[in-house]
């Protein structure tokens, strides 16, 4: 068996590699700036918006792992297309996102959803949660050089979820039996407030790190005077509408029914990746354990 994964480099892209690399199954790593190739993970280049691109990553694999293209021109139609140019992909496992079906039109991930199931394949759908390195994107310059983020996130709680978690769990769907035509909602152990999981994340890295509750118009105004596009800045607003409606506070025991281990704490991870946040932490000694 051999199995397609797209996104490699992307943060479930890395953890799914890593699962199947663990279990012995052949890996094809896509990305539009592939690495370099190790026993067991082949990088090959694959980008969304260059369709001549696809068929030497698709050539010869028997199941997808498939992150949809966020940034690409045309995005709504690509995951279509995509799997039209894949006629012997015989199973596809698709990174969704909870509360897909309430994201205004504008983002193209119910349409990903559908093409994929009306694709004929066997498919499964994840819908995790927040991940914990979510924290490490947009928030990590001022929460690690400040000890502050900034968020419209209000005070609602997020059933924060590990990626490592979600690679298990896109590993198993695409190496064995009884996941096909299942949609999967993966979440962390518990929902904590911003708030919460910065004083877990403060107490690992001996420093405190505080919430500031921002208002929507303030923050969409410091996204677009940072540089993101505007679909960043649509993406960004309608997922943080869903967690100040509750729509993320969701816990469940799927993670641990699937790997047969509880899903990773918040606790874990801060632990873990403690120097990442502590002052002057990269310098010191990089990125992981503390």
């Amino acid at each position: 068996m051999a199995v397609l994964v797209t996104g490699a480099t992307g943060k479930t892209g890395v953890a799914v590699v890593e699962a199947l690399r663990s279990r012995g199954i052949a890996t094809r790593a896509a990305s539009r700036r592939p690495g370099v190739s190790v026993e067991g993970v082949e990088h090959v280049r694959m980008d969304w918006s260059d369709p001549t691109t696809w068929a030497d990553a698709l050539d010869g694999v028997d199941a997808v792992y498939l992150v949809g293209p966020y940034a690409a021109a045309d995005n709504a139609g690509l995951v279509g297309r995509l799997l039209a140019a894949a006629p012997d992909v015989r199973r596809v496992v698709h990174l969704s996102i909870m509360g897909v079906d309430k994201l205004p039109t504008a983002i193209p991930m119910a349409q990903w959803e559908a093409d994929i199931r009306e694709s004929g394949r066997d498919w499964t759908i994840l819908r995790p949660n927040w991940f914990f390195q979510n924290l490490e994107d947009g928030f990590a310059g001022p929460l690690r050089d400040h000890g502050v983020l900034e968020a419209p996130a209000g005070d609602a709680r997020i059933g924060f979820i590990d990626t490592s978690d979600i690679g298990e769990v896109a590993a198993i769907a695409l190496t064995e039996e009884g996941h096909g035509g299942r949609t999967y909602t993966l979440t962390g152990p518990q929902a904590l407030t911003y708030s919460e999981a910065l004083a877990e994340l403060g107490q690992a890295a001996d420093r405190e790190l505080r919430y500031v509750a921002l208002a929507v118009d303030e923050f969409a105004g410091r996204l677009s005077e940072g540089g993101a596009p505007d679909w960043a800045v649509v993406w960004q607003l309608a997922l943080h509408d869903l967690i100040r409606a509750g729509e993320y506070a969701a816990v469940t025991g799927t993670v641990e029914e699937i790997t047969g281990h509880p899903p990773r704490s918040l606790g874990t991870y801060a632990t873990a990746y403690a120097n990442y946040w502590r002052l002057g932490g990269l310098a010191e000694g990089g990125l992981g354990q503390a």
